[in-house]
This record gives C-alpha cells, sequence and structure tokens, in this order.
C-alpha cells in the first residue's frame, strides 16, 4: 500500500521541478489534506493502491506503482492540484454553471496542468542530456515540445474514417466503430492518456519516445473520438532474423466511475488485428509477430492464435477465428490493400473453415465451431477483396457433408455479387429472408394469442419447396442495449432487460414476457437490422422478416398490444445512424394502427408515416387529424377505415394516397410492417382482406419500391392471430416478392378506373393532406 513517506518521495520530485507546485503541496501534505488511505480502504482494491487529497480518492494503480514507485503518485498530486486550483477559480467567479460542465471543466484542467508539467520535465532533460553532449538537434526536440501545449481544436484524436491520420478502420465488439492511428501528438491526445492511466502509456514515457524520435512506434485504438488501448511496435533484429515485437499493449479495462459507460470489449483484439495488417503492408521484412508476455495476459494471447516460444515468449502462428474476423473487417475498409495480403487472408479463411468439417465433442469445440461460422459469414460478405468471399464459398462446399449450417452459410454467399458472379452467372435478385427457431422462445409454455404458432405458420411458408433457391436466407443477431435506445428509454429496456429468466411478467393485460422474451425480443431487432443492412448494401433489394414479437404498438417508454420494442422503427433508426438516411418511407399494413412508430416519429420529416388501419379499434389512435407536429407536420398519414374493407379498398389507397406520396417524398427506401390481421378470418379484426389480396397489395408496393427507392423493400412481420391465415396470405406476400417488377398490370388497370371519391376514408384522407402534399391537388 502508499505510505507517508511515499508521498513525500513524490512531493520533493515535483518541487524539484516545479517548486512553486511542491511548497503549495507540502502544505496540503502538513495540514492533512494529503494523506494515505486506511488499510480498510486498500484491502480489497485488487489492482489499485489509494491515497486521499482533500478525503477523495486518488487511484494509483498496483503494477505501475510496484514499476515506476514515486512517479504515478506525482502524476496523481499534478492533476488533483490542477483540479483544486481551477475549483478555486469557478468559486470565485461566483458564475452559475452547469454541474457537470463545470465537473469536466475540473477535470480537464488537472489532466492540462499535469501534461504541461511532464512537457516541462521533458524539456529539462532534453536540455540536461544536450548539455551531457548527446547528439541531436535539441533547440529542435525543444520546440516541438513546446508546441504541444497549444490546443488546436483541428488535431485532438480522429473521430472518423476519412481523417488523413487512420490507418486502418473496424469495430470493436459492440459494434461501434473503431480507429487503428498513430498516436497524434498533441494537447488533447495527451490528456486522453493522462485521464485513462494505461499501464506502461503515460505521458512521460510518450514524451521521451516523442524526444527520443521513437514516436512512430505507437499506435492507438480511438472509439467515438476517445483513446481506449495503446501499442507499441519495434523491430527485434538478430543475426538472420527480424521479428515484429508487440513491446507493450494495453487496453482500458473496467470503469473509472460509478457515473461512466464501461469501455468497449475486443480493443486489445482490435490493437493485434492492426498489427497483423502493418506486418502485412509495412513491416514485411519481419518474419513473424512476437511479444514477451506476462504470465496473466497468457490466456489473452493464446486465445489470439499466439503459441509459446520458451517461458514468456511468444509468437502469432495462426489468427483464431475471433482474430481473423477482426481482420477481415479492417481489410473490407481497405479496398486499396494489397492483392497479396487478400490472397493469404484468403489462405487463412480456407484453412479456418476446414475445421468446420470435425463434429463438435465438447463445448470448447462447440465455441469453436461458432467463431468459424461467424468467420465464415463475414468472409462470405467481403466485396471489397472478391478473393476472399470466393475462396470461403469454395472451401464450404467442401466439407458439404459434415456443415449442418452449410446452405444458411451458402445463402449468405449468395447475397454477394461478386459470389454470384463465380458461381451463379446469370442468377436473377432473389428475395431476402430472416428467420430463426428461436422466435418461438417468447410466451413458451403460456396460453396466448402472440405464440409461437404464429411463426411456426410463417416459417412454413418460407420452407415451402415452390421457393427453392429464390429466397436468401440472412442470420439475425441480436439487438443491444445501446441500439435499443435510439427508440426506447433506457429506463424501458432496462424494465425488459430485468425479466429475462422470469417464468412470467406483466406490462400490461395483452402484454407479457417469460424466461427468454428479452433475449428473444432482441434478436427479433437485430434480425430487422441485418435484413435492411442487407438491402441498403445492395446485396438484396427486397426482403421479409419472419420476427416475433411484433412491435409496431411500442412506444418509447412502454410496450404494449403484444409488442415489446418497436422491431420496424428501431429498423429504421439503424439506417439513419449507421448509413445517413434521411428520407423513409412506412406503410403500416397492420389491421391495428402502429402507435408506437408514430410516436417515435412524429415530430420528424426524415420518415413518413402511412397507415391503414381498422378504426375504432385497439389502440385508439391513427384518426385522420393525427398528422404529425412541427418539422413533422404533414409526415404522418393516417387512413382510419370500419370494419369490413377488402381487397379492392386497400388497393386504391394505394394507388390514389400511397403512390402519389413515395413519389413526391421520393424515399431511400420502404419499410413495410406487415399485419396478417387484415384477413378476412382474423380474430382480432374485422377486415375483409383475401390472400389473393396480400398478394396484390405486396405486388403494388414493391412496384412503388421499384419505381422510387431502387427496388429497395423491407415487410417486417407485425399482427395477424390465425396461423392458417399467416400460411395463407404469407405464402401470397413471399410469392409476389419473388416476382419481378412491374407485376399485375391487369389488376392495376382495373384500379386506375376506380373513382376515389367512392371510400370516404380515402377521400377525407386526400382532402387532409392536400395542404402538405401538392401532389393530392
Amino acid at each position: 500500500m502508499i505510505k507517508r513517506e511515499h508521498i513525500k518521495q513524490a512531493i520533493d520530485a515535483i518541487s524539484e521541478r516545479a517548486p512553486a507546485i511542491g511548497r503549495a503541496l507540502d502544505e496540503l501534505l502538513g495540514m492533512g489534506r494529503i494523506e494515505v488511505a486506511a488499510p480498510s480502504e486498500d484491502a480489497d482494491t485488487g489492482t489499485d493502491f489509494y491515497f486521499l487529497f482533500d478525503q477523495e480518492k486518488v487511484r494509483v494503480k498496483k503494477f505501475i506503482f510496484i514499476n515506476e514507485g514515486a512517479a504515478p503518485i506525482e502524476r496523481g498530486l499534478i492533476i488533483k492540484y490542477g483540479e483544486l486550483l481551477r475549483k478555486r477559480e469557478l468559486i470565485e467567479g461566483r458564475r452559475e454553471r452547469d454541474f457537470l460542465r463545470a465537473a469536466r471543466d475540473v477535470r480537464r484542467a488537472g489532466l492540462r496542468l499535469m501534461v504541461e508539467y511532464e512537457i516541462e520535465n521533458a524539456i529539462q532533460r532534453t536540455r540536461r542530456a544536450s548539455d551531457a553532449g548527446t547528439p541531436g538537434g535539441v533547440d529542435e526536440r525543444v520546440a516541438l515540445l513546446n508546441s504541444l501545449k497549444s490546443e488546436n481544436p483541428a488535431e485532438g484524436v480522429p473521430t472518423s474514417s476519412r481523417d488523413d491520420r487512420v490507418i486502418f478502420c473496424g469495430a470493436v465488439d459492440d459494434g461501434r466503430p473503431a480507429l487503428f492511428i498513430p498516436f497524434a501528438f498533441n494537447l488533447e491526445a495527451l490528456m486522453q492518456v493522462a485521464d485513462i492511466n494505461l499501464e506502461f502509456f503515460h505521458v512521460r514515457f510518450l514524451l521521451a519516445c516523442l524526444s527520443r524520435g521513437q514516436d512512430h512506434h505507437l499506435f492507438a485504438c480511438a472509439v467515438d473520438g476517445r483513446i481506449v488501448g495503446m501499442l507499441f511496435l519495434s523491430l527485434k533484429s538478430a543475426l538472420f532474423y527480424s521479428g515484429l515485437e508487440i513491446k507493450y499493449i494495453a487496453t482500458l479495462r473496467g470503469r473509472r466511475s460509478d457515473d461512466e459507460e464501461p469501455p468497449p470489449h475486443g480493443v486489445g483484439r482490435f490493437l493485434v488485428a492492426g498489427t497483423w495488417l502493418l506486418w502485412r503492408t509495412v513491416y514485411r521484412k519481419a518474419r513473424e509477430i512476437v511479444l514477451d508476455s506476462e504470465a496473466g495476459a497468457r490466456r489473452f494471447y493464446e486465445h489470439h492464435g499466439f503459441a509459446s516460444k520458451g517461458p514468456h515468449r511468444y509468437v502469432l502462428s495462426k489468427p483464431s477465428p475471433d482474430l481473423l474476423r477482426t481482420i477481415l473487417i479492417m481489410a473490407e475498409n481497405r479496398p486499396d490493400l494489397p492483392p497479396r495480403v487478400a490472397v493469404e487472408l484468403a489462405d487463412l479463411v480456407m484453412k479456418r473453415i476446414k475445421q468446420l468439417r470435425r463434429r463438435s465433442r465438447d463445448e470448447h469445440e462447440r465455441r469453436l465451431h461458432a467463431q468459424v461460422e461467424a468467420l465464415a459469414q463475414t468472409a462470405l460478405s467481403s466485396c471489397a477483396h472478391p478473393v476472399i468471399a470466393t475462396a470461403a464459398t469454395r472451401g464450404l462446399l467442401r466439407c458439404r457433408r459434415s456443415l449442418s449450417e452449410l446452405e444458411h452459410l451458402l445463402a449468405v454467399a449468395s447475397q454477394n455479387p461478386q459470389v454470384r458472379k463465380a458461381f451463379l452467372p446469370g442468377a436473377s435478385p432473389v428475395v431476402g429472408v430472416v428467420s430463426d427457431d428461436r422466435f418461438t422462445q417468447h410466451l413458451e409454455n403460456i396460453f396466448h394469442l402472440e405464440n409461437a404458432k404464429r411463426y411456426e405458420a410463417i416459417r412454413s411458408v418460407l420452407e415451402d419447396p415452390s421457393f427453392s433457391g429464390k429466397l436468401e436466407r440472412i442470420a439475425p443477431r441480436p439487438a443491444i442495449p445501446d441500439e435499443l435506445a435510439w427508440v426506447h428509454t433506457p429506463a424501458y429496456v432496462e424494465r425488459v432487460a430485468q425479466t429475462a429468466g422470469r417464468p412470467l411478467t406483466s406490462f400490461d393485460l395483452d402484454t407479457q414476457t417469460t424466461e427468454k422474451s428479452y433475449e428473444t425480443a432482441c434478436l427479433a431487432v437485430g434480425a430487422v437490422f441485418n435484413l435492411v443492412e442487407e438491402i441498403w448494401s445492395g446485396r438484396i433489394q427486397r426482403g421479409f422478416a419472419a420476427v416475433r414479437p411484433p412491435g409496431h404498438h411500442a412506444e418509447p417508454g412502454r410496450g404494449m398490444g403484444f409488442c415489446l420494442f418497436n422491431n420496424t422503427a428501431l429498423g429504421a433508426r439503424y439506417l439513419q445512424r449507421r448509413h445517413g438516411l434521411k428520407r423513409i418511407m412506412m406503410v403500416d399494413i397492420d389491421a391495428h394502427h402502429g402507435n408506437g412508430t408514430q410516436a417515435v416519429f412524429y415530430d420528424t420529416d426524415e420518415v413518413l408515416c402511412v397507415s391503414i388501419h381498422q378504426f375504432p379499434g385497439f389502440p385508439g389512435t391513427g384518426k385522420l387529424g393525427e398528422v404529425g407536429r412541427g418539422k413533422g407536420e404533414g409526415f404522418t398519414v393516417n387512413v382510419p377505415l370500419r370494419k369490413g374493407h377488402g381487397d379492392a379498398d386497400f388497393l386504391c389507397i394505394l394507388h390514389f394516397l400511397v403512390r402519389p406520396l413515395a413519389r413526391a417524398y421520393q424515399p431511400e427506401i420502404i419499410l413495410v410492417p406487415c399485419g396478417f390481421d387484415l384477413w378476412a378470418h382474423d380474430r382480432l379484426a374485422e377486415m375483409r382482406v383475401s390472400s389473393e389480396g396480400y398478394g396484390l397489395i405486396t405486388a403494388m408496393l414493391a412496384d412503388m419500391a421499384a419505381e422510387v427507392c431502387h427496388g429497395r423493400i423491407a415487410f417486417v412481420m407485425e399482427g395477424g392471430y390465425s396461423a392458417e391465415g399467416i400460411r395463407e396470405c404469407g405464402f401470397k406476400v413471399i410469392q409476389s416478392l419473388c416476382r419481378p417488377s412491374p407485376s399485375n398490370l391487369e389488376t392495376l388497370q382495373k384500379i386506375e378506373g376506380e373513382d376515389p371519391s367512392k371510400l370516404g376514408a380515402l377521400k377525407k384522407a386526400i382532402e387532409i393532406q392536400r395542404k402538405y402534399w401538392d401532389v393530392l391537388k
């Protein structure tokens, strides 16, 4: 633990370099404002020691303290002294301030003082080295160090892959973009390093590297403009040998405070992946990647493919599936990667896919198989480097007899235009579908209208022999809480998450969860994400998400009407957040109004929401006068219909109202919350749409998409409470999606001859919307 003499040593060291600060700290120590922590406070701190500054704990990492002595205490004292000075300034200023902003201001003041202190320390060392006769341009190095004191907003840490400083771009485990960069020597970056306090990579070490001309050995992983990990590489040379050595590597681990989000996972793997690509592109003369590992890190390195070459020496012999997948994601973002590197990656992928030929006999092998399958999916999707995708496809075809997931993985391959060109010449576009038997796990073993038979019904449609070769299977993945928060409040997401593992939880009279409902609902959202991603990427044009629970009734802060998370609204948010879409059109064809979707987008013009539904009826919203507000006024369109409307009425509404709106709005994609409860015999609605009508509705919407948004359209399953109705209507929907546009021209000609004024709800809707849409006048 830290003793008083350790603190005194640190203050004495500070006094030699900054006498004024040293005297002030010495007085604070004498007054008892700086003191050692009680033994009980240091007893169970794991990797940390503490001392107290004005009764506030100051953390000192045990590893750094043991290796560097009082130096980390010195840094902690300087930071807290800088914070103290800034607090006094704010108090004396007596101005009203935002508390959180003031806290950040205080923290930055402490970090800045520490960085400036270390810069002055580095300048003094540089001059002493010059006086001792060390060669080198001392004036240039001093000027360089002095330049770091200036704060330049244009510098800082890169936040975008478009920044010229970025070497590779990939992602960490939660899906956030991550940047592999050379360490940026500027004030902001140094303050970040001072703040995160990584092993090895303290500010004094970094400035020493800069002074010695070793700054090009330093690399970092940045996520959202924040440094979360660092790396020091060097060439290790001997007679007839050269290796690229990972000299030091450290990542941000654990929260630094209770109100702070935990750091992302996968940063260490990301840094090693960047090292591998640097090795193959820049350090080509190096024979291998090597490192000397401390005992505590062996498991990490062995997991990622490092092999032991002595007591503490490791060599990266063959990247693990997880590491190789991370490398592939980085390579996909570098289309200018040398062809030889792409070929090498293709060979590594082929070798890993061979492991799928063996049956998994234990838990370890099952985990390995899952990792290899994830690797195969990433490789099969590669468009920047077709050699990788085609090699992965060949590898899968060679293990046809033993790969249980072969059909699904080959469906992933068929979505890649480069693979189709190589293996399926002349193949016509097909429909993407996402489904998974885990969707049956919601509301297991209880009686409910929204039950697993609904999914089983749509699954039987997707397995119909008549669709063989026409559907591309897309694997779902679970959405994470941060993604769910794009639509829902964190409190509501947490409330649903807490139901996991509980036999039965009720949100209202209609909406319940069971043990795996949260997991299933996250999977439904992620399924929609993957579907719209495939559509937007251009690998497919049309798709259908066979998911449950449904979603369009779920509002930001509550679930209702059998819905937990708003799958389609989240799909729209995904496209906005990930791809920057500004015009998305929703056409809700569920018998019940999508109140949740309307609530999410009611005040924006970036989503045009159209709903055709039964009224009066659940949930009681969706009236003609609900047209949006603020920027969103005119971008909510409701067509409430009394019971009994059939095929012709819905087709009229699509032709005379929805199509003109689509032409005027010019959406980038159309999303269709698709309920099967318009069917004439559904138990919860009283509409009269036939299965043939569903086929015609689908065909008209697909034709609309072909006209205004390059055919991009995604159907997401919502309601429908008759298994027979889902089978019959679902078959017609998928059948229509599989047909090229335009289709059903004879029906369209008949609809064009109808008089829209004969349908009262349509006439009123057009009259209301004319205020906002000239095309309806």
